[in-house]
């Protein structure tokens, strides 16, 4: 109204009519009008439709936390009785939500390893309805080939979820390949600089999202808070620009590490020696800034090697300007039992690494310095 060339933050929780038919022509339809700021706020709207544009997709809702997202996402689509299929290997907080809160509310699941679709078919049920995977997944850096999952779930009219966080759109449109939902947390690349918390869900399911919105969203009240959407707006300014860095010196790291004798094994998407590397030409245009790895002499060695670290910080999230790493079996995956991280892939020694926007040339002399070289 003003010529605003920035978006103005719309902090209010509600919103005023100038009659009582408009205030009922709002009420009417909760999603697609502004009354109350647990459902709709213009701040939210901004953003919503950036990362819809983004992933391709109709439409999105943004919610409080990626987690919020993932848990709004498979509660709008799955009742007591359901049955999905879930990647192995996954973000521990997902982790959670599939052993311990579906079962909770009647929901079953399997888990098949993500490398290997033909463990899919066999898991399917008369009562499955959804294919969830993470590509690269958390912490493990195993990819999932999109589109034969999605050839796999359309055979059987099952819906197709991704989490696509560690990839980025600017990575990867899971929604190209066929997959029904797009899920991000946008506390990671997104956001870009370690200051919010978001999540968001993104279709060309129109009904799925009226679902997400007036269902968990307006329900549960994961919601986010119109400064969060505008910083999270924000960063998108920047997504491209961090991306094209955090690809470029991820892979000059990793192609250093896998050279590196005092290193086990390297897990990064673009690496020729990766053999998914096909995979990721295919549905990926860079390989992210995630990397894992294995220090030779495992969980104590990995230990000492993190604690001598002085450029790189130890830190869970990732995504983030500094470069940040952890040990993702004490950290991040700590809750999560040792049989079912070690049936993922996920070994004690692990270290995953979120490359920052340092000179890579300086974080390798960390690297380097640290492993006592």
């Amino acid at each position: 109204m003003y010529g605003a060339l920035i978006p103005p933050i719309y902090q209010t929780s509600t919103f005023y009519f100038d009659s009582t038919d408009d205030a009922v022509e709002a009420c009417a339809d909760y999603a697609e009008n502004f009354a109350y700021s647990r459902i709709t706020n213009p701040s939210q709207d901004y953003l919503e439709q950036k990362l819809a544009a983004l992933e391709h997709g109709k439409g999105a809702v943004a919610y409080a936390s990626g987690m919020g997202a993932v848990s709004g996402a498979l509660f709008a689509l799955l009742k007591s009785g359901d049955h999905a299929i879930f990647t192995k290997a996954k973000y521990s907080g997902t982790e959670d939500i599939t052993t311990d809160w579906l079962p909770r509310f009647g929901i079953s699941y399997d888990t098949f390893n993500a490398a290997d679709l033909s463990q899919i078919e066999p898991l399917i049920k008369p009562n499955t309805k959804l294919i969830y995977i993470e590509t690269p997944a958390n912490p493990t850096m195993v990819l999932v080939d999109i589109q034969g999952v999605v050839d796999i779930a359309k055979k059987h009219g099952l819906k197709v979820f991704v989490d696509n966080t560690f990839a980025s759109p600017y990575n990867t449109n899971p929604l190209d390949f066929g997959a029904d939902v797009v899920i991000h947390s946008l506390t990671k690349y997104i956001g870009g600089h370690g200051d919010l918390l978001g999540g968001a869900v993104i279709s060309n399911d129109t009904e799925f999202l009226r679902q997400c919105r007036l269902g968990t969203l307006m329900h549960f009240g994961s919601v986010i808070a119109p400064f969060t959407a505008f910083l999270a707006s924000r960063g998108l300014k920047t997504l491209g620009v961090r991306m094209r860095q955090y690809n470029a010196n991820a892979l000059k790291i990793a192609r250093w590490l896998e050279n590196n004798p005092k290193i086990e094994t390297v897990r990064y998407p673009m690496l020729e020696s990766n053999p998914q590397y096909e995979i990721a030409k295919r549905q990926m245009r860079g390989g992210s800034g995630m990397i894992s790895f294995d220090v030779a002499g495992g969980l104590e060695a990995g230990k000492k090697f993190i604690n001598s670290l002085k450029l790189c910080t130890l830190a869970v999230s990732l995504g983030d300007t500094e470069t940040l790493v952890e040990q993702a079996a004490a950290m991040t995956h700590t809750m999560i039992p040792k049989e079912t991280r070690e049936a993922a892939g996920i070994t004690d020694g692990m270290i995953r690494m979120s490359v920052g926007l340092e000179d890579p040339d300086d974080i390798i002399a960390d690297l380097k310095q640290a492993l006592g070289d």
